[in-house]
């Protein structure tokens, strides 16, 4: 299939399933789909690299980055631990 379509396709459902606050596309369906497998499989970082076909740990190690808004909820958690 050609990736011109399978874009299309994925705007299309987005749009159907009516989802407008997050931008959907291809890559960040598979971008979430990394970051859900390494959540439900730590450590699984090898296997995740041949599932995405990735030939460079480097270029998978990124999913196991903290996003800003995981580094904020970590923030706010320490602080609630220390004032609470």
């Amino acid at each position: 299939m050609p990736t011109r379509t399978i874009q299309a396709v994925i705007f299309h459902l987005a749009q159907r399933a009516k989802i407008e606050r997050v931008r959907v596309s291809a890559h960040t369906l598979r971008h979430t789909f990394a970051l859900n497998y390494l959540r439900q499989s730590p450590g699984k970082l090898v296997e995740l690299a041949s599932l995405l076909g990735h030939e460079s740990l480097d270029t998978t190690a990124i999913y196991t980055r903290p996003s800003r808004e995981e580094l904020a909820q970590d923030l706010e958690r320490s602080r609630l631990n220390v004032d609470g």
